[in-house]
């Protein structure tokens, strides 16, 4: 039930209107029916205290002349008159001398009366002559009774019978019944209640068409239209919005959303153009990188060879200064070959399709030390190779990818005596890394390392174009991941590389 409440703002406002009204009318009823009630038990007290006052009135007289037949006749008129009273005149000592029930004469009250409180107050009335200020209740079985009680003092009409020597002479006991009240008080209760659910279940009734039409409509529409943002957005349909005339809190809402929704469809569309022209651009310049690559093999390899058969068909007539110059004509081409071998490799990167397959990575590393296991073992590095799981990814491009790292660290622990190389899987941050204990870098530089061309070192230091971790970068990015370095200058470094879309099979 909460749980079907929950699903829907409407629900929730019905749920808590309906709980508030349901409280409110309980609270209502609760309080009318405790008013009513003691309304009602006032006017009965009052009732009673008038009828036993004109009893006592109606038998005063023959009472005090000693007249008992004329007060039995009373009785039974009152009993006859109103069968809902019982009447009892008793002595100090509670035996009962007359009664509207001629069998319950010469009984004691404590047979008639059960409640130990009434017959307590009657007995200190009958004591002090004092009668009781207040009406006592008393419930029989089912039945429910109202009693007063009135005191009948001695007076000098009653000299003659009772002497002047008591004060008190007995009391007259009325035993209402009040059943009749307490169902009038149910009924009204009854009919409270019925009234109250009523009336909750038209609030509610109404309260759910007016949230229907004010709340819940205008915001499932709203909804509806965020969930159909972006297919209208992406059908590339000018977007339109409805006019809103609504000038309350979800009218203010929804004319919101469709300023954002105007907004975003603008800026998509502008996003959208830039990256056509984007796209564009980076198809020229790579067809243009490719196009000078291929362009420049050509004169290269001419200045390359004219430059080697001066070396070796005329060395004998050229000076050392010469033969140096040619030398480092020939140097610089080859430089310029690699650069341009890496450039293709750079371009081809970025056209080239993915190809995902299931591979081995433990089979992609091994590869990669294969082809530098002479160096390995001529310089006795030390190359360590975690467990590594199996993963979905281009295999030409993922061991381009280690190959260069590999290459790096190989190439940054040659002066170093004892060389390790470690290469694992790091489950913490979900990446793989090389890690090497070379000269490492200081990490103010670690963007730099991954553009194109930049280097840390002369190239008479460290052979290379610069361009290795930027193809490593390229390639990450291919596969949606990214690549980062950790780093001290002196001690080593390790490059990890994290491949969302490279996940256990």
């Amino acid at each position: 039930m909460i749980n079907y409440i929950k699903k829907r703002l409407s629900r929730k406002i019905l749920g808590t209107l309906s709980i508030s009204v349901a409280m409110v009318m309980t609270g209502v009823i609760y309080l009318t029916v405790t008013h009513e009630t003691g309304e009602m038990f006032k006017e009965m007290t009052a009732n009673s205290e008038e009828t036993i006052s004109a009893i006592y009135a109606g038998i005063k007289y023959p009472m005090s002349v000693g007249d008992s037949s004329a007060v039995e006749r009373q009785l039974l008129e009152i009993r006859e008159k109103m069968g809902n009273i019982d009447v009892f005149i008793c002595d100090t000592g509670q035996k009962i001398v007359f009664s509207s029930h001629e069998g319950t004469i010469k009984s004691n009250m404590d047979r008639y009366i059960y409640n130990k409180d009434i017959l307590r107050s009657l007995s200190a009335a009958l004591q002090d002559g004092k009668s009781p200020q207040k009406a006592f209740e008393e419930q029989i079985s089912v039945k429910k009774y109202l009693i007063n009680i009135h005191t009948i003092l001695n007076q000098e009409e009653c000299f003659r019978c009772h002497g002047s020597d008591k004060k008190v002479l007995g009391a007259i006991i009325l035993k209402k019944s009040v059943d009749r009240n307490y169902a009038a008080i149910t009924s009204l209760r009854n009919s409270n209640i019925m009234i109250s659910i009523l009336g909750i279940c038209a609030i509610i009734l109404i309260s759910h068409m007016l949230m229907g039409r004010l709340v819940s409509r205008p915001i499932e529409s709203l909804a509806d239209d965020i969930r159909k943002l972006p297919e209208k957005i992406s059908s590339r349909v000018a977007l339109t919005v409805p006019d809103i005339k609504r000038t309350d809190e979800i009218g203010d809402l929804q004319n919101s959303f469709n300023s954002m929704a105007i907004e975003l469809d603008e800026k998509t569309r502008a996003i959208e153009k830039s990256r056509v022209k984007l796209t564009n651009a980076n198809k020229e310049l790579e067809a243009f990188a490719y196009s000078v690559s291929h362009d420049l093999r050509a004169p290269l390899r001419n200045i390359d060879g004219f430059s080697k058969i001066l070396l070796d068909e005329f060395s004998g007539k050229l000076d050392d200064k010469a033969r140096h110059y040619l030398k480092r004509v020939r140097e610089g081409t080859n430089r310029m070959s690699l650069l341009i071998d890496d450039m293709l490799t750079f371009s081809r990167i970025g056209r080239a399709e993915l190809q995902l397959k299931r591979t081995n990575f433990t089979d992609i590393i091994r590869n990669i030390l294969e082809y530098y296991a002479n160096e390995i073992e001529a310089r006795k590095i030390s190359v360590t190779v975690g467990e590594l799981p199996e993963i979905k990814c281009d295999p030409i491009l993922i061991q381009s990818l280690f190959s260069n790292l590999v290459s790096n660290a190989l190439k940054y622990t040659r002066d170093i005596e004892k060389a390790r190389i470690i290469i694992g899987y790091d489950e913490q941050k979900k990446a793989f890394f090389v890690k090497d204990n070379g000269i490492g870098f200081e990490m103010q530089y670690h963007d730099k390392i991954f553009q194109v061309f930049q280097r840390l070192h002369l190239p008479e230091e460290y052979e290379g174009t610069g361009i290795g971790l930027a193809i490593v970068q390229r390639i990450a990015e291919r596969h949606k991941g990214r690549v980062w370095a950790e780093s001290q200058l002196d001690n080593g470094a390790t490059f990890f590389i994290e491949l969302p879309i490279l996940k256990e099979v």
